[in-house]
């Protein structure tokens, strides 16, 4: 079970990893303004935190 559990928060982090160096070094303004967009609809509690 620990190393299910392991496993799983490895992917979520590498899944979270992953968009935030997209978001970064590879999307324009257009583009991290939807990614912004998305992220605060599906989870409006990070709204104070994205958009500062």
């Amino acid at each position: 079970m620990k190393f299910l559990l392991t496993v799983l928060l490895g992917a979520v982090l590498g899944a979270a990893g992953t968009f935030y160096y997209i978001y970064l070094y590879h999307a324009d303004g257009s583009e991290q303004a939807l990614m912004r967009n998305t992220l605060t609809t599906y989870l409006p509690f990070l709204s104070e935190y994205i958009n500062k």
